[in-house]
């Protein structure tokens, strides 16, 4: 088997741990809260650390990886992971616990400014990027049930220690397989005011940064608009979980989809279709809150994102001709991690089932738009090239 192959597999191991070890926090989430004495202000607080921490070294990973290569940072983040678990269940108050999150968001921004680049590269495009939003997919499936079960066992600190013993065995798979250069030669780093330079002058670059706010606005949305509606609706804490698990399997189906596409099939109209497709499915809940509607809309929406988020980093990585992947990957993932964090914010001010139908509307309005512009006409013979 090719050393890419390899590494390719390693990367999914490390998203799939990726996604377990974030997911996990859900669940033990109300252990946490009742253990530490925790408001839901400051589990908010303590939730909303690893994107924060996605803010600060989205840019700087970028340039160290485009300057020095990515084994070291792949290594780097294989480490922080258990490090961060054993944090949080050392945890004996929220500054602690919030440390450890944040420890925990910069091995989750080194992953995903690496893994989408890497996994792109090499002509793989969608069929490397598809595989591996499903692996992070898988993650959030086994997560809470791996953390739900030790919990219910022992309790939620074991738990954590659990999930990070787990986590170890990848640290010498990634030292032995990580290439050390994404292409072999090192490249220049670039500022941040010659990032904003690249996404002004690359048509195709600057939709995909719209695209991954878009996705942050969807994200920060769903994890508050979703389970209050399903609560509304007298729906129990074990049902919701089931709906959201239907969705994961959706994720991960999709997922796999879209890495058998055809590289003519990924571009940007194809990001484009997709994220119309999801508009209109942000648009049901707003003119009815049924249990039904709800399910129809999270599965779909599901589907959409899944599918949107492989292949818009397919189509930022191609656009960036390889040279400056790691850099675009993080440019976009600045954009959906500041979008992630101001989101719950501004949803949080909806109050009542009036207010969650305009918060669900709003979301659909914003999707449309950004489908609108992607879907417009290249206004040059280059831009459409480079679709």
């Amino acid at each position: 088997m090719k050393r890419f192959d390899l590494e390719l597999r390693v990367l999914l191991a490390l998203t799939v741990v990726n996604g377990v070890a974030e997911s996990s926090l859900i669940t033990l989430l109300p252990e946490i809260r009742s253990d530490l004495g925790l408001s839901s202000l400051e589990a908010g607080l303590a939730l909303a650390a690893s994107t924060l921490a996605m803010i600060v070294v989205a840019m700087p990973v970028g340039n160290v990886a485009n300057r020095f290569g990515t084994r070291a940072l792949l290594v780097t983040a294989s480490i922080l992971i258990p490090v961060a678990l054993i944090g949080q269940a050392l945890a004996s108050s929220l500054p602690l616990l919030i440390s450890a999150r944040f420890v925990f968001g910069i091995s989750f921004g080194i992953i995903w400014v690496i893994a989408p680049a890497r996994a792109a590269a090499g002509g793989r495009g969608a069929s490397g990027t598809g595989p591996l939003i499903a692996a992070s997919g898988l993650g959030w499936l086994l997560g809470p049930v791996v953390a739900g079960v030790v919990t219910d066992a022992v309790n939620w600190r074991v738990a954590l220690v659990v999930l990070a013993a787990l986590a170890v065995p990848l640290i010498p798979l990634l030292l032995r397989y990580a290439e050390p250069r994404l292409d072999g030669r090192r490249l220049e780093s670039l500022r941040l005011r010659q990032a904003f330079g690249v996404v002004r002058g690359n048509r195709i670059i600057a939709g995909a940064v719209l695209v991954a706010a878009l996705l942050g606005i969807v994200s920060g949305a769903s994890g508050l608009l979703i389970p209050a509606a399903f609560a509304d609706n007298g729906l129990s804490s074990g049902r919701i979980g089931l709906a959201f698990g239907l969705a994961a399997g959706v994720w991960i189906a999709t997922a796999a989809l879209v890495g058998r596409l055809r590289a003519s099939a990924v571009g940007r109209r194809g990001v484009g279709i997709a994220v119309a497709v999801m508009a209109g499915a942000w648009l049901l809940p707003a003119f009815g809150l049924s249990t039904l509607s709800l399910l129809a809309f999270l599965l779909i929406s599901t589907a959409c994102r899944s599918s949107i988020n492989a292949l818009n980093y397919a189509v930022g990585v191609r656009a960036s001709a390889g040279d400056t992947a790691p850099a675009v990957v993080g440019m976009l993932n600045l954009a959906w991690a500041v979008m992630a964090l101001t989101t719950p914010l501004l949803v949080g001010l909806a109050d009542g089932s009036a207010g969650i139908r305009a918060a669900f509307a709003l979301t659909g309005v914003a999707a449309a738009s950004v489908a609108v512009i992607l879907l417009a006409p290249s206004v040059s013979r280059s831009a459409r090239a480079a679709t």
